[in-house]
């Protein structure tokens, strides 16, 4: 048996209109078809439906089962098609985000705010991850995006600038330097510890090409800040760079400092498999790269 969505639209009309002619003007169609169609279903079902005489319709008790059946059916079917709507323009979806730990401090939550608020239909889910998990996990399907710090470029991937902050350091809240406006990188030459390079490769030879220029090379540790952090093991020797976004949320242990260098910036990246940005992903990445303004270029 196969009864037609617009038989039970059809057949809805007359059951809420109880007349042939009031029903057919509110469907937008002459009244014989419209009788021609409700025959047709009630031949399907093998039931009347309808008592007809020359002064009155109404239902019959299969009317009655049918019209609450029917009802729920419509408003499915019309609850469906606007789901599919809302998710083919981007309105509606979940987009699974991998994060790196310095955007957990102001960046993603931005980013979750103002898309709630533009559009609360899509929901973010996010996994902190190192960077060099990312593009796996981005192969994988793990996560459909990437937030990171330099994230590494490879092909097959689509990559958008979404904000460029100034850099600071971050120290003991004992450090000698804590309370200082600014400080020259080269004043932590014998302090700043630079976290593995397999860690975060295009991170890792920025901070690295900074302390070059800055006249030393950076010492190493297998130990990176965050560890120290989330281990409660920070102390007076750590001291890690990171973006001014994450100076605003820092423990009562640490503070951020200016690093006396404003040409050089930290660019925050997202990154997504190239040809897979659906309506979802793609609404959600125009809201990143609106949320901080336009990005300044790094020199």
């Amino acid at each position: 048996m196969v009864v037609e969505l617009r038989h039970l639209r059809y057949f809805v009309a007359v059951a809420e209109e109880l007349n042939f002619s009031r029903a057919a003007r509110r469907l937008n169609m002459a009244q014989p078809p419209l009788s021609v169609a409700i025959r047709q279903l009630e031949q399907e079902i093998g039931a009347g439906l309808f008592e007809r005489t020359s002064r009155e319709v109404k239902l019959t008790e299969a009317g009655e089962t049918l019209l609450v059946g029917a009802r729920r059916t419509l408003a499915e079917a019309d609850a469906a098609v606007t789901a599919a709507r809302r998710v083919a323009a981007g309105e509606l979806g979940v987009i699974r985000i991998g994060y790196n730990w310095s955007a957990g401090f102001e960046t993603l939550p931005t980013l979750g705010r103002v898309l709630a608020q533009e559009h609360p239909d899509i929901e973010l889910l996010a996994e902190e991850m190192r960077p060099n998990r990312m593009i796996n996990a981005l192969r994988s399907a793990t996560i459909d995006v990437a937030l990171a710090l330099y994230p590494d470029v490879v092909a097959g991937f689509a990559y958008e600038t979404i904000r460029s902050e100034p850099i600071v350091a971050v120290l003991s809240a004992e450090h000698p330097f804590a309370h200082e406006e600014a400080i020259r990188l080269d004043a932590l030459a014998d302090e700043f510890i630079l976290f593995p390079r397999s860690v975060a490769p295009r991170l890792h030879d920025f901070y690295a090409g900074l302390c070059r220029s800055a006249g030393f090379e950076p010492k190493h540790s297998a130990e990176s800040a965050r560890t120290r952090w989330m281990l409660g093991t920070w102390d007076l020797s750590t001291v890690t760079l990171m973006p001014q976004s994450a100076a605003g949320d820092l423990p009562a242990f640490a503070v951020a400092v200016p690093i006396a260098m404003p040409t050089r910036r930290l660019e925050t990246q997202l990154v997504w498999r190239d040809g897979s940005r659906d309506s979802a992903l793609a609404t959600f990445v125009d809201v990143a790269g609106s949320a901080f303004g336009v990005p300044e270029p790094v020199a």
